[in-house]
């Protein structure tokens, strides 16, 4: 190791224990009428949120802040009501060395950053951070976000869902709308859900329980399980694992399964079209109904009844 290499590594040291030393907490408040038809915009720099419908007209923004008196005072959290609602932003520099140091004890666990935010559960919320994990329920509105470094949670929402991290995994629960969730490392996870499903993953697998609607889930990197109260048109793609279904026994489809790296099984009385193989399937059950896609380059595919 260089000499200049071990000197930054010093400097780096020193800093990140002085920095611990230093560790203050502090909360920000701050409350806004929000009348209807507006909607938050939620910007971070660094940190987690979470965001709770209420039956109210406000927004009540808290956050609880940890870390050095430098990276404390450094942080701009702004809230403010603008013609289209309610904007919160935070802030932290990030020129020379300073910024570049503040970013290394955030991330080595010295600081922390928590918003909680309440709002009207019409009030629509879209949230953007570079640094933490999205969390958000009890809404009839539509949700968007998404987070360069955490996991998302969302359930009990009613109204369109749009929500991406290139960090984490996601988990959905009691979705009443359409929902697009991607992640780019990590597994999805949707139970209880009425509203067509967009799921895309390159890192984890995906697993989908007791949801009505249509389905279209694809992973790179993982099986996926999919138990679905009824067929509304079903496409499940994976380059990397095992694919089973679940369908009531009364169901119809139209069958197109296929595996290169495995076999396909089906429990249901089909009528098979065209050639027959260990490792594809193209039949009707029940008569045929909306298409059911299934395919996979590593791994068996298996269709069941579900109980």
């Amino acid at each position: 190791m260089g000499r200049s290499t071990a000197g930054i590594l010093m400097v780096l040291a020193a800093a990140f224990a002085a920095s611990a030393a230093l560790a203050a907490d502090r909360t920000y408040d701050r409350q806004l009428n929000a009348p209807a038809g507006g909607h938050l915009t939620f910007n971070a720099d660094v940190g987690s949120v979470s965001v709770v419908g209420r039956d109210t007209r406000q927004v009540v923004v808290h956050a609880d802040l940890e870390g050095s008196e430098s990276f404390l005072d450094s942080l701009r959290i702004d809230a403010e009501q603008t013609p289209s609602g309610v904007t919160i932003t935070e802030r932290r520099p990030h020129d020379g060395w300073l910024g570049w140091l503040g970013l290394f004890s955030f991330n080595f666990g010295s600081t922390r950053v928590d918003f909680t935010i309440e709002v009207p559960r019409d009030y629509p919320v879209e949230l953007r951070t570079s640094g933490g994990d999205i969390a958000i329920r009890d809404l009839n509105a539509a949700a968007n976000g998404a987070t360069s470094g955490g996991g998302i949670v969302v359930q009990n929402v009613t109204g369109t869902v749009e929500l991406h991290t290139s960090g984490g995994s996601i988990q959905g629960k009691h979705l009443q709308g359409p929902a697009k969730l991607s992640t780019s490392g990590g597994g999805i996870e949707v139970t209880d859900s009425n509203g067509d499903l967009d799921l895309d993953t390159s890192g984890g697998g995906i697993r989908i329980q007791n949801e009505e609607g249509q389905v279209h889930a694809a992973t790179s990197g993982g099986s996926i399980t999919a138990q679905l109260r009824s067929n509304q048109g079903i496409n499940l793609t994976t380059s990397g694992g095992s694919i089973t279904l679940l369908i009531p026994k009364d169901a119809h489809a139209s069958i197109d399964a296929g595996t290169s790296g495995g076999s396909v099984s089906c429990d249901f009385p089909v009528l098979v079209s065209g050639s027959v193989g260990s490792d594809h399937l193209h039949a009707t059950i029940g008569g045929g109904g909306p298409p059911v896609y299934l395919h996979t380059s590593g791994g068996g595919i298996r269709i069941e009844p579900s109980s």
